[in-house]
């Protein structure tokens, strides 16, 4: 080889043309797309032009927006259109693999049924095709890497279908010997994923090694032995997925895991089954609570050493939508954790102590919300671990009190979320892009179940037998109060809202309380005409709903209570009404005036 500090400048450029067109070529190969411009090169189409004037229309100032839309960043693409960057080969390739596997079992099956292979040649002949698989990717791991991950998933899963068939088709080998191959080829898919940094081959050895269990089942297993088979395998691929952030590993492994607990729910046939069941439960709770928030700590503390999690399976660039699904884990971890705990002791629907038990666990996650929001984690976080804490607290209501005290605590702690979400509203960054609801939203969900739940109550529960003076009335009186108090943490587009449900509620309370009582229907007449004097004096802001409401007063006078109630009554409540409206049309001719003229200092106070 000639000494390079011989060769001519012309014999160096040329040399150098050389590699960067055999690197080119290598990235194209590769899916990556290239570019020979260095990073200080300016494109053609925005380098500065040379001809006459082209300085001073550079440097005219531009119209407002164009600068922003220059500036920021390119929109994310979509899923799909992920998938087509990764280019003609990675489809080929995995449409190539699918079809060689089909192949291969449609000869499988033609050759049985035509008595050419005896079932050890079939085992034999998945066993050496795997192999070749194998070899064939380790030997092009350098050059086109993603081939080589292509045929070393294809070895995993072509020897994972033959010790199905020696096993379970063919009856050639024992259960040990079949249960040792799999986990052999186990360790040896997840040896490679680590190897080729390759995620998708992870998930195929999860899929595998928690399927084997299922593959090779026979009557003779155990709750116990399964249990215990799939924390191992749990602890290994939360191991993988803490050092290497694999999202779409850790949400492989939690899905299967919850579908074998319930799955093995039909076969807890004792107290034995159950402690074991119960068992396997708790590792999956604390794996798949504890896992994801201690890696997002440490990434906090140290970004170089732990990068954040991604989902690498379909791509190395992630969507913004999927930054937040492991909160969606911690809150579906804990709830599922729960019921699962509940099936499996078979727990009534008013058990106290598990009652207990879930308002225990909403405060210890409503202690690491706490925690978590003094570490400065992500918000998303913090509000998952809030959200979890607010619906553990709210299953234990359901279990622990009747519903008239439920209702009360579900309105409660619809406050409380509002008033955390208030205070905590500038560390929030949920955004529209986010699948994980925020704390606020949170909030307006419980508040909307409680209305409706409420309302419910009002409407269908009928008669009370002791009117007013009665539990069920001083929880729906409670619950109207405390929405009252919410809206001082709601905010302003919201809160007209809650008024409004808040004014129909009073209504139907009052129409439900007073109409039991001897000549209930006057009353309630009554009853809504002092409510609406009363807002109509004391609220300003709700004049028009007073006005409105006395006019409801006055339909339900001429169309109901005139063939309802007593003639004295009927009397009195003409007059009344009677009376008041003159009042009303003389003293407060420019009510509605008034009222405009305010809300427009109002509106023009609030513009900035």
């Amino acid at each position: 080889m000639a000494d390079p500090t011989k060769q001519s400048t012309e014999e160096r450029l040329a040399a150098l043309e050389a590699a960067v067109e055999t690197i080119q070529r290598s990235l194209r190969m590769l899916g990556v797309p290239s570019d020979r411009r260095g990073k200080d090169q300016p494109h053609p189409k925005t380098a500065t032009s040379t001809r006459p004037g082209a300085r001073d229309e550079a440097e005219k100032p531009m119209r407002p927006g164009i600068r922003e839309r220059l500036d920021s960043p390119a929109p994310e693409p979509g899923f799909f259109a992920t998938l087509l960057d990764r280019g003609p080969q990675f489809w080929i390739s995995r449409v190539g693999i699918v079809l060689l596997l089909v192949g291969v079992a449609y000869l499988f099956k033609y050759a049985v049924d035509q008595g050419w292979l005896t079932p050890w040649i079939r085992v034999a002949f998945g066993l050496a095709l795997g192999a070749t698989l194998a070899a064939i990717g380790f030997r092009v791991q350098r050059r086109q890497r993603w081939f080589a991950q292509v045929t070393l998933g294809g070895a995993a899963a072509t020897w994972y279908i033959t010790g199905f068939a020696a096993f379970q088709l063919l009856q050639l080998v024992g259960l040990p010997i079949a249960y040792g191959f799999m986990v052999l080829v186990t360790i040896f898919t997840f040896w490679v994923s680590l190897q080729q940094e390759e995620p998708a081959l992870a998930v195929l050895a999860a899929f595998g090694a928690l399927g084997t269990p299922f593959l090779l089942y026979t009557e003779a297993g155990s709750v116990q032995g399964l249990m215990t088979y799939t924390c191992v395998v749990l602890l290994g691929t939360s191991g993988i997925y803490l050092r290497k952030g694999w999202k779409s590993l850790l949400w492989v492994t939690a899905v299967d895991a919850w579908l074998i607990v319930l799955l093995a729910l039909e076969g807890t046939a004792n107290s034995s089954d159950r402690m074991a069941l119960q068992g396997g439960v708790i590792v999956i709770w604390l794996l798949f609570w504890l896992v994801p928030v201690t890696r997002e700590l440490l990434a906090q503390r140290d970004p170089s050493g732990w990068p954040p999690a991604k989902w690498q399976i379909f791509g190395a660039r992630e969507r913004r939508r999927l930054q937040d699904d492991l909160s969606w884990l911690v809150v579906l971890t804990a709830v599922s954790a729960f019921f699962a705990s509940a099936s499996i002791w078979s727990v009534s629907a008013d058990d106290s102590l598990w009652g207990a038990i879930a308002v225990a666990g909403g405060f210890v996650y409503g202690l690491a919300a706490g925690g978590l929001s003094r570490q400065r984690i992500g918000s998303s976080f913090t509000s998952a671990h809030t959200i979890t804490a607010a619906a553990l607290a709210a299953i234990g209501f359901v279990f622990l009190f009747e519903n008239d005290l439920t209702i009360v605590l579900w309105a409660l702690e619809a406050g409380v979320l509002h008033t955390l979400a208030r205070h905590l509203a500038s560390r929030e960054t949920s955004s529209g892009d986010s699948i994980f609801p925020s704390l606020t939203s949170t909030a307006y969900l419980l508040s909307g179940i409680v209305g409706i739940w409420l309302l419910n109550r009002l409407v269908e529960g009928g008669l009370p037998e002791t009117p007013i003076l009665n539990a069920r009335a001083a929880a729906d009186a409670a619950v109207i109060a405390l929405s009252l108090v919410s809206t001082k943490w709601v905010s302003p587009k919201a809160a007209p809202w809650f008024w409004l449900l808040a004014h129909v509620a009073v209504l139907a309370w009052l129409a439900r309380e007073l109409g039991a009582l001897a000549g209930g229907d006057g009353l309630v007449t009554a009853a809504w005409g002092v409510y609406a004097l009363g807002l109509l004096f004391f609220m300003k802001t709700a004049r028009k709903v007073a006005l409105a409401t006395l006019f409801l007063a006055v339909g339900k006078l001429v169309l109901h209570d005139m063939s309802q109630v007593e003639p004295i009554w009927r009397i009195l409540l003409f007059l009344s009404f009677g009376g008041v409206f003159l009042a009303i049309s003389y003293y407060f001719t420019d009510l509605l005036s008034s009222t405009d003229k305010e809300s427009e200092v109002t509106e023009r106070n609030r513009e900035p």
